[in-house]
């Protein structure tokens, strides 16, 4: 859009004067409009950290507990599909055989979907390490700083 919109200036204003203020014109125009929208992300950003630093510094046993919860979710769901899931399908196998009868095949879990799960939690648990390692208040064990 800003290119055509440079086009636009250079084709229809035919003074030099006024093409070199209508392009100045149109150039601060771009350069406030690509400020207003670093300052909104950046407002967006200031709010989400406030929100992450009182969700660190409460009490409440929910907010403070969800992440590790799904944590384990994650890990129990990858050790059931890469060592639970393999195994019983082996010790099925083996039994199916030796008795002579078709067992059902272990289920398998989407790993897709627990990857996305996974690397969001580790995402936020990296914000997590930087502000413990920063000394932010509440987000050491106990509530303590460095």
């Amino acid at each position: 859009m800003a290119d055509t919109a440079k086009i636009l200036v250079d084709r229809l204003v035919p003074d030099p004067a006024a093409k070199a203020a209508a392009q100045a014109e149109l150039e601060q125009a771009l350069a406030a409009r690509d400020v207003a929208a670093i300052n909104a992300a950046m407002e967006v950003a200031k709010a989400q950290s406030q929100v992450n630093l009182a969700e660190a510094t409460g009490n409440d046993r929910f907010s403070a507990r969800s992440r590790p919860s799904v944590g384990w979710i994650c890990a129990a769901g990858f050790g059931y599909q890469f060592v639970l899931a393999p195994i019983l399908t082996w010790t099925t196998n083996i039994v199916g055989v030796a008795i002579g009868a078709a067992i059902p095949v272990a289920p398998t879990l989407s790993i897709n979907d627990l990857m996305v799960v996974l690397t969001g939690i580790l995402g936020l648990g990296v914000q997590r390490t930087f502000e413990r390692r920063q000394g932010v208040p509440g987000a050491l064990p106990g509530g303590g700083t460095k």
